[in-house]
C-alpha cells in the first residue's frame, strides 16, 4: 500500500540560492572567501577586519557591518556590505570570491524494523545495535530548527560520560539553559541568526529550542533514546533513532517564517568542526545547478570531509520531476525517499441496504471518526451546474439537498487538489463522509490527514471499481440503488507490499553541474515518520520528506563510524551505498508511486540496509585530494579549485583524469558518444582471504565489461584495481535519455553493488550541463 501523507504545514523542504540584488546604498549581507596562502595572512593588514576598514573606513564601521568570521570550512567572513563596497572588497589582492548570503529553508515507531536493523522478534534489539552499542560515543551535529529538549527521546538514561574529545558547549539563551536542558545525550546547542535579516524574536525563542518541532524530529530520527510512542492513535510502539546511543549536537540556523541563510549555516558548520562532530545531518535545501565554487555550503562540506566528517543531505522535495536533486557534490551524502511498511488508514466497504458486500478495500485515513455507515452518492450525480466540477467535489458545485446525509464519492484528478478541500467542500453541502479516488494519472498516490467528517483516499484501481460499481445499468436505463458505504474508523496496518515504494515528493537526479556522477546517492523512510515533536515530553508526530529520510543515514552512518572508528568518510558513504538494496520486500525493482520501476534517478543505490552496511566486505574509498582532481577534470581553474578546497595551484602541474574516474561506489557517464573506459579501486575490508566475482546487469542498449573479472585479495585493507568499458551496442536517437544497470563483485558473502547509470546528450544539453569551461566571476 502506497501511503503519501501531505501534511502541507509540517513537510519542510524548500529551494535554495536566490541572488540578491541590490542598489549602491543598500546594505545586504555577503560571504567573503579569502585565500589561505594570501601575503601576509597573519599581518595587520591582511586581517579580515583590515579587510572591511579598506572599503568601509573606520573601525566602528566595521564592528557594525561583520557578520562572522569563518576559520575551518574556509578563510573568510560574512559582512553586510552595499553593493558598491563588496564589488571594490572582490578587487583587492587575497579575495577569492564573495558571494550573497542566499538562504534556504527546512525541507520513527517502525522504519528501523523495516530496515532491518530491529529484531522482527525482540523489540528494541538488533544485531547491529549491540555490535556497536547502539553508535555510543559517536556525535551527530544536526543543523537545522533547533531541538525541544524536554522531550523523552533525549533522555540520557544509561549513556556514559560525554566522550572527552567534545570541545562544543551548550549556550544559555531564552527558555534553555545548559544546566536544565543539556545532558549526555544533547551536548551542545548553539544557534545562529547574525546573517538573517528577518528572525521574528516576537514569536521565536532565542535560543536553540526549537519553535518549528522539525529539528526536534530529524535530531530523534538521527538518535534518539528508546521511548513510547504513537501518533493521535496510531503507529504504537517504541520510538528510536537509527543510533540511540549516539550523542546530539544541535546547530539551529532556521527559524520561523524567516528560513536559513548560507552565512549562519556556514558558521554552524565551521563551528561543529571545531566541536568535534563525526557526522553532520542537514535537511535543508540546496541547488541542482550552482558550480560548487558558487556554493558556501557545499564548500564547507568538502572542507567538513577533509576534516573526517560525512554531511548527509536531504535531496529536495521538488521530485518526481527530473533535475530537481539538492547537493549534487560528490563528496556529500544525498538521500533520496521512500515508503516503508506501514500504513494508516481504514477498510471500506460498500453493499446493498442490508445486503452482502459488494466491494471492499483499503485506504489512507487519519480520521478518528466513529465507524459510520450511510447511503453513497457519486459527486457527479448530486451536481449543482457543472457535473464535471461535481465530479471531483469542487466546493460550490455540490447540491445540499442530494448531499443531505450521504457519503458522497470525490474523484481527485490533480496532484495539486487536496483532499481535506474536498471533504470541506461535502461538509459545507450536508455530507457525513467522503471517499476520494485517485484518476489514472495519479495511480497510487494517496494522502493522510485530519478532517472534519470520516474519510478515506483510495487508489486509482480502486476509484475505477467504485465508480463502475455505482454506475451499472441494464437494457440502457441505470437501475434504482440503495447502496451504503461503511468507513471504518482508522487503524494502522504492518508489513504492506510492495515497500518501499519512492515518495512522489522526493527529488530526482540528474545533477545539473556534471552528470558524470549519480545523485541522489542512498534512499531511506521519508513517509510517514514518527518521530519527536515541540510542546511538550512525549509527543509525536508522523511527516514526511526527504528532511526525514536524511536522518535515517545519519543514524546509520553514526553505526558505521562506531563499528569502524578509523574509516574515511567516503569508505562509510560506499559502505552504505553498495549495501543499499535494490528490491522491494516483494524481490521486485523498487517502484515509484505510479508503480512503475524506478531509476537509480529516483533511488541511487538503493534503499539502506544498515545491517549490510557494517561489514560491506569491499570499499571505495577517497580522499580530498581525488575530490580535488575531479574539480580539475571538471575545467575548474586554479582559482576556483582553490575556493573550494583551500588548496593554491592544486591542477597546476598535475595529470587530470576524467570526472568518471573518480572512485565513486556508483558509476555515471553523462554522453557515452563513444567507448569508455572508468577506473575503480577497491579496499578489501572483509575477510583478509577472499576472491570476489563480477556479476553484471547490462545497461539496455549498451554493453559492459570488466577486468578483470575476479580479484584476488590475501590480506585485510589490500586494494586491486579494475576497469569498466561500456559502449553502445546499437545507436540511440539524439534526444537525450538515460539507461540504467549495475555491476556486483560477490564473494559467497558479501554483495557489493554499484549502479551504472548511461547517458545520451545532445551537443547543447551536453555543454550546458557539463560542467564550466572555467572559473566565473562572482560580479
Amino acid at each position: 500500500m502506497v501511503l503519501f501523507q501531505r501534511i502541507w504545514w509540517a513537510c519542510f523542504f524548500f529551494s535554495l540560492f536566490a541572488v540578491v540584488s541590490v542598489t549602491a546604498t543598500e546594505t545586504e549581507s555577503y560571504i567573503v572567501h579569502l585565500s589561505r596562502h594570501r601575503h601576509g595572512k597573519n599581518g595587520e593588514l591582511q586581517s579580515h577586519r583590515q579587510y572591511l576598514e579598506a572599503v568601509l573606513g573606520t573601525p566602528e564601521e566595521v564592528e557594525e557591518s561583520l557578520i562572522y568570521r569563518y576559520e575551518n570550512v574556509f578563510d573568510g567572513f560574512a559582512a553586510k556590505l552595499t553593493s558598491e563596497q563588496a564589488t571594490k572588497l572582490s578587487r583587492m589582492p587575497g579575495v577569492l570570491s564573495i558571494v550573497p548570503n542566499a538562504k534556504a529553508e527546512p525541507t520513527t515507531t517502525s522504519s528501523w524494523k523495516f530496515l532491518g536493523l530491529e529484531s522482527s522478534r525482540v523489540p528494541n534489539t538488533g544485531t547491529v545495535w549491540d555490535k556497536t552499542k547502539l553508535g555510543q560515543d559517536v556525535i551527530i551535529g544536526v543543523v537545522d530548527t533547533g531541538i525541544w529538549p524536554e522531550s523523552i527521546s533525549f533522555s540520557d538514561k544509561g549513556l556514559c560520560a560525554i566522550p572527552a574529545r567534545w570541545k562544543g558547549k551548550c549556550v544559555d539563551g531564552q527558555n534553555f539553559t545548559a544546566a536544565e536542558h543539556c545532558n549526555k545525550k544533547l551536548i551542545g546547542a548553539k544557534w545562529y541568526y547574525a546573517a538573517n535579516p528577518n528572525v521574528p524574536f516576537d514569536r521565536e525563542y532565542n535560543s536553540s529550542r526549537d519553535n518549528q518541532g522539525h529539528g526536534t524530529h530529524v535530531s530523534s530520527t538521527a538518535a534518539g533514546a528508546f521511548a513510547p510512542a504513537s501518533f493521535e492513535g496510531y503507529a504504537n510502539g517504541t520510538a528510536k533513532g537509527g543510533a540511540p546511543g549516539a550523542r546530539i549536537a544541535m546547530y539551529k540556523v532556521c527559524w520561523l517564517n524567516a528560513a536559513c541563510y548560507y552565512g549562519d549555516m556556514v558558521a554552524a558548520i565551521d563551528d561543529a568542526i571545531t566541536d568535534g562532530v563525526d557526522v553532520i545531518s542537514i535537511s535543508i535545501g540546496g541547488e541542482n545547478a550552482t558550480p560548487f565554487y558558487y556554493d558556501p555550503v557545499a564548500i564547507a562540506s568538502f572542507q567538513a570531509l577533509k576534516a573526517g566528517i560525512l554531511i548527509n543531505f536531504a535531496a529536495g522535495n521538488a521530485g518526481p520531476e527530473l533535475k530537481t536533486v539538492n547537493h549534487v557534490e560528490p563528496w556529500s551524502f544525498t538521500v533520496a525517499a521512500t515508503t516503508q511498511d506501514r500504513f494508516t488508514g481504514s477498510r471500506v466497504v460498500i453493499q446493498p441496504w442490508g445486503g452482502s458486500p459488494g466491494l471492499e478495500f483499503k485506504g489512507a485515513t487519519f480520521a478518528n471518526h466513529s465507524t459510520l455507515t450511510a447511503p453513497i452518492v457519486l459527486g457527479s450525480e448530486v451536481a449543482i451546474g457543472r457535473r464535471e466540477y461535481a465530479t471531483f467535489c469542487d466546493d460550490g458545485y455540490l447540491d445540499p439537498w442530494k448531499v443531505q446525509g450521504k457519503i458522497v464519492f470525490c474523484l481527485k484528478g490533480r496532484q495539486d487538489e487536496w483532499v481535506f478541500r474536498k471533504a470541506d467542500a461535502v461538509s459545507k453541502a450536508g455530507g457525513v463522509g467522503v471517499i476520494v479516488g485517485n484518476s489514472d494519472e495519479l495511480e497510487d498516490e494517496l494522502e493522510s490527514m485530519f478532517l472534519n467528517i470520516p474519510a478515506i483516499h483510495v487508489k486509482a484501481r480502486d476509484a475505477r471499481r467504485i465508480v463502475d460499481y455505482l454506475s451499472r445499468c441494464d437494457f440502457e436505463v441505470c437501475v434504482f440503488r440503495n447502496e451504503t458505504a461503511t468507513i471504518f474508523k482508522g487503524t494502522t496496518f504492518y508489513g504492506e507490499k510492495p515497500a518501499p515504494v519512492v515518495a512522489d515528493f522526493s527529488s530526482s537526479g540528474p545533477s545539473g553541474v556534471t552528470t558524470d556522477i549519480l545523485k541522489p546517492d542512498i534512499a531511506a523512510p521519508g513517509v510517514d515518520i514518527l518521530a519527536a515533536w515541540i510542546d511538550g515530553n512525549d509527543r509525536f508526530v508522523q511527516i514526511s520528506g526527504t528532511s526525514m529520510a536524511t536522518p535515517h543515514i545519519s543514524g546509520v552512518t553514526a553505526l558505521v563510524k562506531a563499528a569502524h572508528p578509523k574509516w574515511t568518510p567516503s569508505a562509510i558513504k560506499s559502505a552504505i551505498m553498495t549495501t543499499a538494496k535494490p528490491q522491494d520486500n516483494v524481490r521486485r525493482r523498487i517502484k515509484n508511486y505510479l508503480g512503475e520501476p524506478a531509476g537509480a534517478f529516483s533511488t541511487g543505490s538503493g534503499l539502506v540496509d544498515p545491517v549490510a552496511a557494517i561489514n560491506p566486505g569491499l570499499v571505495y574509498d577517497a580522499v580530498w585530494s581525488d575530490y580535488a582532481l575531479f574539480l580539475c577534470a571538471l575545467n575548474y581553474e586554479d582559482r576556483a579549485v582553490e575556493i573550494i578546497t583551500g588548496e593554491k595551484g592544486f591542477c597546476t602541474g598535475k595529470t587530470i583524469p576524467h570526472p568518471t574516474d573518480l572512485n565513486y561506489p556508483s558509476v555515471s557517464v553523462g554522453d557515452l558518444s563513444k567507448p569508455t573506459i572508468i577506473t575503480r579501486t577497491v579496499t578489501n575490508v572483509g575477510h583478509p582471504k577472499s576472491v570476489y566475482s563480477v556479476r553484471i546487469d547490462h545497461p539496455k542498449g549498451v554493453k559492459v565489461s570488466i577486468t578483470p573479472s575476479k580479484l584476488l585479495f590475501d590480506k585485510s585493507l589490500q586494494k586491486k584495481t579494475f576497469t569498466i568499458r561500456l559502449e553502445r551496442s546499437h545507436p540511440v536517437g539524439s534526444e537525450e535519455s538515460y539507461v540504467f544497470g549495475s555491476f556486483t563483485w560477490e564473494d559467497g558473502e558479501h554483495l557489493v553493488r554499484s549502479p551504472i547509470v548511461v547517458g545520451n546528450l545532445p551537443r547543447s544539453l551536453h555543454q550546458e550541463i557539463s560542467g564550466d569551461e572555467g572559473f566565473v566571476s562572482t560580479f
